[in-house]
């Protein structure tokens, strides 16, 4: 389906959820980024799923139970429970998904914004405006599928109250700033029948922010409303889609700002792809990973996959903390039709673990009437084909990496400043994993090495880079290796090699791909990011466009580097690409629709303040490359000689600086005597990516070097 009709399709399900009620201390809104308060009323929004009733031509028992219970005919919509949770009375807040049925503090009530429908017209919506309905609270279920998988990636092993260093997104209400307290009567009565203080409400928010396990059921619990006034005939049946891929194509539909004005925001859509599934090999995900532009108030929103089938719901993504880069998750349609309510788990067998639940799912699919059985023979795609070489790299025990199998017999292609950090004015990001933090094959790992590598076959010159290892996934299981230097470049190029110890099996090396692919190409970048180490997690893709490429005329020094391309007088030394890169990624594949390697991810822009920029990033081209893969079939040193040469033009270039002798009239001087190019790769920040490192279980360090990827 084209992307228009996907959405069109879309707006028959999704809708905009209000939530409005006393609020005389504004305690309501903290934890919410956008939000309106007036004359001591609260306002929340996010988005929902409209499920009509008949729809679904297998309704899940959940949705039947739930239905049941409430004595409910109609509509349902799903949406996310944070926006609700703040509503609800004191004994329920404490528990929102206990046995009796949530209830709402007085004057509190929620509203749903649908899609208007003319007259005798069904299935589009482009005639009438959208209406208000109301909606009545069903209940508030958690996923414990989702939520065991969200924990198991942060690496919330060490119990309940173990604290993260990641945090709830989308939360950027001012604390401190409290707003004017009503006069009312009955909001004094109201706040104290609440009898919920402010200290409290603050324990709480912080409690949320910073244990890994409540702030995991915080984030994937879901809330099913009522709509009982809702009369939709003839609308469509609900497809649902039950095998996601990374790179598989994500439209979310959803309302930013909505409570803001919902004329305005009312039903957009953002469009991006699958980054990564987990628990990895399993064809029913208990939670995806997205490669999307989500925005606060489209948690909840309904997901289509490339044929406009339901995927799941959008909820809030995480973020490290005191940093900016975000983790978008989306929460599958399996996971949530194998929720279970408490009072229906105690009419059936409770199965304890995620993995039964995981299980749980597959059955469910399986019997689904209609559901698209080819989509489980569909062959491997070429972006999936790539994962297998793409390798997790520790130096030490805290810092971690990308990297790249170059042949069978396990040599990886890595950024040089990963190992020599000091070399491209950085400093050293090694430091010690928190024991929670590390995932237990790590662990496993960790514990059955010697702390000494030998040194290297090739050159005994790389024996004090410390303890190197390596993480392959083969056949879904991520596997640990030790590692040791083979070649670290002196010259311009940011590139070095290892060699695995004692790998049982041939990995599978990447294929390269020399010509370089045209501006505006679609590409994929592949890489370890953000989580790393601390997770089972095999490596995440991002999507993006090839935006620009920075080539050179051949010289003599540019000869002596052996760059080849189709055109030797005009060759690529540089390619910028749209793909989200986050730290943790470099060295990581740069790849095209082939899943053919095109470039090595090696640095990405900060602005001045430090501030990384995703989505603006470089790579070295695969075409200059060249002598590394030579030596990987040929083992001869010298091959690589040519890349230590120093070149003057290539370090300018990968500076950020103008080059040398181009002809451009260079822009007048400041007294301070830093040149407009040093003040704009000043802006920049940097011209390398770093190793991320996990410096205690209170924060990642993120901000005080000058590059991380």
């Amino acid at each position: 389906m084209e992307v228009t009709e996907i959405a069109q399709s879309a707006r028959n399900f999704s809708v905009m959820v209000r939530i409005q009620g006393p609020d005389p201390k504004g305690l309501k809104m903290r934890k919410h980024a956008f939000h309106l308060h007036q004359a001591g009323t609260t306002s929340l929004s996010a988005s929902g799923l409209l499920i009509p009733e008949g729809s679904l031509s297998n309704p899940p028992p959940i949705l039947e139970h739930i239905a049941s219970i409430n004595n409910h005919a109609g509509a349902i919509v799903v949406s996310t429970a944070s926006i609700i949770e703040p509503f609800l009375t004191a004994q329920h807040r404490d528990n929102p998904t206990k046995e009796n049925f949530p209830k709402l503090i007085p004057s509190a009530c929620i509203d749903v914004l649908v899609e208007g429908r003319k007259e005798g017209i069904n299935n589009d919506n482009s005639g009438a405006s959208p209406r208000w309905v109301p909606s009545q609270l069903l209940a508030l279920v958690d996923v414990p599928a989702s939520s065991d998988a969200l924990m198991s990636l942060i690496g919330a092993q060490g119990g309940p109250c173990e604290q993260t260093s990641w945090e709830l997104s989308w939360s950027l209400a001012n604390k401190n700033n409290d707003p004017k307290t009503g006069d009312s009567a009955s909001y004094r009565q109201v706040e104290n029948d609440l009898k919920f203080s402010e200290e409290s409400y603050r324990k709480l928010s912080l409690d949320e922010s910073y244990s890994a396990t409540v702030m995991a059921k915080t984030v994937t619990r879901i809330a099913f409303l009522g709509v009982s006034s809702l009369d939709i005939k003839g609308v469509r049946n609900i497809g649902i889609s039950h095998l996601q891929k990374r790179g598989d194509f994500l439209l979310v539909m959803g309302s930013p700002f909505g409570v803001l004005s919902p004329w305005h925001f009312y039903n957009s859509i953002s469009v991006g792809t699958v980054a990564n599934c987990y628990p990895a090999g399993s064809n029913h995900s208990s939670l995806l990973m997205a490669d999307i532009h989500g925005l606060p108030g489209m948690e909840g929103g309904p997901v289509f996959d490339n044929k406009g089938f339901l995927t799941g719901i959008l909820t809030r993504p995480l973020r490290q903390r005191g940093g900016i880069a975000e983790i978008q998750l989306v929460i599958p349609w399996d996971a949530i039709a194998t929720a279970r309510s408490n009072i229906l788990q105690k009419q059936s067998q409770r199965i304890d673990g995620s993995i039964n639940r995981v299980q749980k799912a597959s059955v469910y699919a399986s019997n689904k009437v209609g559901s698209p059985v080819e989509d489980l023979s569909l062959s491997e795609s070429s972006l999936e084909r790539a994962i297998p070489s793409i390798a997790l790299v520790t130096v030490g025990e805290g810092a971690w990496a990308s990297g790249v199998v170059l042949s069978s017999h396990g040599l990886i292609l890595t950024n040089a400043h990963i190992l020599e950090p000091w070399r491209f004015g950085k400093t050293s990001l090694l430091g010690s994993m928190d024991k929670y933090a590390a995932s237990s094959s790590y662990e496993n790992y960790l514990d059955s090495v010697t702390n000494e590598h030998e040194a290297s076959f090739l050159n005994s010159n790389y024996r004090s880079y410390g303890k190197i290892s390596v993480c392959l996934c083969h056949r879904e299981q991520r596997m640990w290796y030790g590692a040791r230097v083979v070649y670290v470049s002196k010259g311009p190029w940011d590139v070095a090699l290892l060699q695995t110890e004692s790998i049982p099996y041939h990995p599978c090396p990447i294929t390269p791909e020399f010509v370089c692919p045209a501006i505006g190409s679609t590409v994929h970048v592949i890489g370890h990011g953000l989580l790393g180490a601390r997770s089972d997690l095999s490596p995440s893709a991002s999507s993006g466009v090839l935006a620009n490429i920075v080539r050179v005329p051949e010289s003599n020094s540019v000869r002596e580097s052996s760059i080849v391309g189709t055109d030797r007088r005009n060759a690529p030394v540089m390619l910028q690409t749209t793909a989200a890169v986050h730290p943790g990624a470099s060295g990581g594949a740069v790849v095209n629709s082939n899943g053919r390697l095109i470039g090595l991810v090696t640095c990405n822009a900060r602005h001045g303040g430090g501030t990384i920029i995703p989505h603006l990033n470089f790579s070295i081209p695969c075409s200059a490359l060249d002598p590394i893969f030579k030596f990987s079939d040929k083992q001869e040193l010298a091959t690589l000689q040519v890349l230590d040469s120093p070149n003057e033009l290539l370090s300018s270039i990968w500076a950020l600086m103008p080059p040398p002798s181009t002809g451009i009239q260079a822009l007048p001087k400041k007294n301070d005597k830093k040149a407009t190019g040093s003040r704009f790769s000043q802006f920049l920040a940097e011209q390398h990516s770093d190793m991320t490192a996990l410096k205690d279980q209170k924060h990642l360090i993120v901000s005080k070097f000058r590059s991380k990827i």
